[in-house]
């Protein structure tokens, strides 16, 4: 039966997890939220949110336990608030056991395969004319533009309101981990930033605009940051949209590894009643 655990408890070391613990990156930044939530059986499967506006991230082991599902499915229960849905995240195996099971909280039209993606050496991608540079303040607007429209594109996974974008963008500008690559024009076509948790560099917001794309820019920026990644002992890894060709290859392009997908999906305390209107003859 799952209980309440501490960060350091057992399962974090156990084989299991071990071979999962680049995938599940953002369980370890969330371990350090005050408002921290973290459920286990201690053995096959581990709840994991840093706080109620966050995705809850669930950790099972590859052919766990299926007996197992109604302590999970009580636990998802758990984690429920009162908003329209709450987010999850978790593996195919796990998600597809809850839509088999037909499990009253689970919203279905609500469904993303999230593509995870490591490096261990870098490819050089094919050249490009875009130079990398500092963000200026006075980039601040048009940068501000592609933060929103990225989490924009990203299916609403970390879904941002403008206002937050620009707070976002004015902390970035000031951080030696954001990297922005300009063409001759000077124009801003391709941004990346990354963050550290242990020893894990995650990347975020790869974005280029939609007239700058397939001219090698988002894989020349990521081959560029990675290498630095790279030199400093970190493990390059990140998170994307499994379905979208496109920025997949610039990843692959620039030396990372297809690992596999999970799955970000909803769930909702109170399910939404469905009207039927009833003809009078």
């Amino acid at each position: 039966m799952f209980k309440i655990i501490k960060p350091d408890n057992a399962i974090f070391m156990s084989q299991e997890f071990q071979k999962d613990k680049y995938k599940f990156n953002l369980i370890f930044k969330n371990l350090s939220s005050p408002e921290l939530e973290l459920y286990s059986d201690e053995e096959s499967y581990m709840f994991c949110r840093g706080s109620k506006n966050l995705p809850t991230w669930i950790w099972t082991k590859d052919n766990f336990d299926n007996s197992k599902i109604e302590e999970i499915e009580e636990l998802i229960k758990k984690y429920l608030t009162d908003n329209d849905k709450d987010k999850f995240t978790c593996k195919k195996e796990l998600y597809d056991l809850l839509l088999e099971r037909n499990f009253e909280n689970l919203n279905k039209d609500d469904y993303f395969e999230m593509g995870f993606l490591m490096c261990n050496k870098t490819k050089v991608p094919k050249t490009c004319d875009g130079i990398l540079s500092k963000a200026k303040k006075s980039d601040k607007e048009i940068l501000v533009k592609y933060w929103y429209d990225d989490n924009i594109e990203m299916n609403g996974v970390n879904p941002i309101t403008m206002e937050q974008a620009v707070k976002d963008v004015e902390k970035l500008i000031l951080d030696d981990k954001f990297y922005i690559l300009r063409n001759p024009e000077n124009k801003i076509v391709c941004m990346a930033s990354y963050s550290v948790t242990e020893n894990q560099a995650k990347i975020n917001h790869v974005y280029t605009p939609t007239q700058e794309r397939k001219k090698g820019y988002a894989a020349n920026l990521i081959y560029i940051m990675t290498n630095e990644i790279l030199d400093k002992g970190l493990v390059p890894l990140l998170y994307t949209d499994y379905k979208y060709i496109p920025s997949n290859k610039a990843y692959i392009n620039a030396g990372y590894e297809d690992e596999g997908i999970l799955i970000n999906f909803s769930c909702s305390k109170v399910k939404k009643k469905v009207l039927t209107l009833s003809k009078k003859f």
